[in-house]
């Protein structure tokens, strides 16, 4: 079968690089080679763009142009981010049953288990984080959307001030950073950016320490890619330019196809969406069928979607988010909407996923 390519039938999570940066892209990286610290004109050229891209980045972010720093992996970015806070013994490590397996990971490695807090949702992934009442001394990271559910959470109440870290990784400009955040973490894939790069943001506040040993005035180490930055600085300012009218229009088809799986397919699970979720995301969980059978079928029907968990295999299988709503016994599908599809796309991949269902039971 040849591969499908439609976006009207692309329901799959990832998206390719938005069309404006694939198209200055070559440009980049014919010029992102030379070094933007020394004083040649190319150098200087360099430079003066990479700057402008920071502050474009910044202001899109709602941050000050000093607080950004680029890491060539994301995984990196977690490390720095959290391994900083860490070294300084915060009293309580809070965190929720739903964030990510590196979040997870970091909270095993602590050797005193009464310092770790972790949360539960509710049935619709919300997770209440002023139950914990967080001090001053503690280190809280907050997931501003859930990459399965698309659930967004709500920020901590005022009167509470931890080291907070803002795992951004799954947001979009429309998702604002928390108040009184420490440290925040973009990946450019959720607006339509390049891979092979990621943001940190680091507050003035002061809160963090450098994991690293002291070298220069540098808070992280390593390489990034300069061309792939600014790539990244054009796909955030498009994205911020369609928020309005794209999260709008997603925003009509999320209600849409969730009026149209209930009525199409028998012992469904959706989570109850609000405004502030991320529409794009609608996670389904089946009774009856095996997920990647449910993919595969789909697929022979010519849509692509996603299935099982958005956690790589590891310690928490087959996925942590979905144990902790209670669907850990169902086939869970994701379904990830764009704003060039419409209503009539909506309802060729319900059809084709009740027949795909039917066939499986």
């Amino acid at each position: 079968m040849s591969p499908i390519t439609t976006e009207s039938r692309d329901y799959r999570s990832e998206e390719p690089l938005h069309p404006k940066a694939q198209e200055l892209l070559s440009e980049y990286f014919a010029e992102g080679w030379v070094d933007p610290s020394k004083m040649h004109h190319q150098s200087r050229r360099l430079a003066i763009l990479f700057n402008q891209a920071r502050d474009e980045i910044a202001a899109n972010l709602g941050v000050f142009p000093d607080e950004v720093e680029f890491v060539g992996e994301l995984g990196f970015g977690f490390w720095s981010a959290i391994a900083g806070v860490l070294q300084n013994s915060p009293s309580r490590f809070i965190h929720s049953t739903i964030d990510r397996q590196v979040i997870h990971a970091f909270a095993r490695t602590l050797k005193s288990s009464e310092k770790i807090v972790e949360l539960a949702p509710d049935q619709n992934g919300r997770i209440d984080f002023n139950r914990s009442e967080p001090d001053v001394s503690d280190f809280l990271v907050w997931q501003g959307v859930n990459r399965e559910v698309g659930v967004a959470q709500d920020p901590l109440d005022a009167k509470f001030n931890p080291i907070l870290f803002a795992d951004m990784t799954a947001a979009t400009p429309f998702n604002p950073l928390p108040p009184k955040w420490d440290l925040a973490l973009f990946d450019p894939r959720s607006f339509r950016g390049p891979s092979g790069i990621s943001i940190l943001t680091i507050s003035r506040k002061g809160r963090w320490t450098s994991p690293l040993p002291p070298m220069d005035k540098r808070r992280v180490f390593g390489s990034f890619s300069i061309p792939l930055a600014l790539a990244t600085a054009v796909s955030l300012n498009e994205a911020v330019k369609a928020q309005d009218h794209d999260r709008g229009k997603i925003a009509e088809l999320n209600q849409f196809i969730r009026k149209e799986l209930r009525d199409a397919i028998t012992g469904l699970h959706m989570t109850d969406p609000n405004s502030k979720d991320d529409p794009r995301y609608v996670a389904i969980g089946i009774q009856g069928v095996v997920a990647e059978k449910l993919l595969q079928r789909m697929e022979n029907f010519g849509f692509l979607i996603d299935a099982g968990s958005a956690c790589g295999a590891g310690a928490l299988s087959p996925s942590h988010v979905l144990d902790a709503l209670g669907w850990g016994n169902l086939a869970h599908v994701r379904l990830t909407l764009k704003a060039n599809q419409s209503q009539e796309d909506v309802k060729n991949v319900v059809t084709a996923l009740s027949q795909a269902v039917s066939a499986e039971r």
